[in-house]
């Protein structure tokens, strides 16, 4: 009876479900913004031009479809013109642009990719921050407002603890502006970053 127990054992345990492993990621990243408008006071029409784009992520995802991200961003100069500035500055230097977001990954599973890298769409929300303030100190700009954002990109791994993350997004706010003549609380821009995860 042993003899046929045993092997029926080491069959129940091989056929039962293993659960997915999870794996948490820190992805420091960095790219372009891009596009982009806002009703906010922008006095040296800097909404739609590019700039650089510095920030963090912390991803937590495992081989099944679902990942989480909470992540930073920082637009530094958002609303500084080069060409504006160049001839006659409007807006004093610091202005930027902030957001902080969490985030639901839908990814494909490791095997249907076959090691290759890993496609993801990302659904998300959270807030955009906004601050400048105009040369002779009349807009003085500090908003922070709720917003939306979508992309979508791909992940691989390097080694068994860095990977690589390609990331395209677009970002919006989502609350209604002020009546006319106030100050516009709307912003809008997309940005394109290459990431490098890390395993803690």
């Amino acid at each position: 009876m042993s003899r046929r127990v045993l092997p029926l054992i080491v069959l129940l345990v091989l056929a039962a479900p293993r659960p997915a492993r999870a794996d948490f990621f820190v992805t420091p990243f960095a790219g372009v913004k891009f596009g982009g408008s806002t009703t906010i006071v922008d006095l040296e029409l800097a909404a739609g031009t590019r700039k650089f784009v510095l920030g963090a992520s912390a991803m937590k995802i495992d081989d099944r479809i679902l990942g989480f991200e909470a992540a930073f961003g920082n637009i530094s100069g958002y609303f500084a013109n080069d060409a504006v500035s160049a001839i006659k500055p409007l807006v004093k230097s610091g202005s930027y642009v902030n957001d902080l977001t969490g985030s639901v990954l839908l990814m494909l599973p490791p095997g249907a990719t076959g090691g290759g890298l890993r496609p993801y769409g990302v659904i998300g929300g959270g807030l955009i921050h906004a601050q400048a303030e105009d040369i002779i100190e009349v807009f003085k700009v500090r908003r922070t407002v709720p917003a939306l954002t979508l992309g979508a990109g791909a992940i691989g791994m390097l080694t068994n603890n860095v990977g690589v993350r390609f990331d395209m997004r677009y970002f919006r706010s989502l609350i209604s502006d002020a009546p006319v003549g106030g100050v516009g609380r709307s912003i809008a821009y997309s940005r394109f970053t290459i990431g490098l995860m890390l395993r803690p």
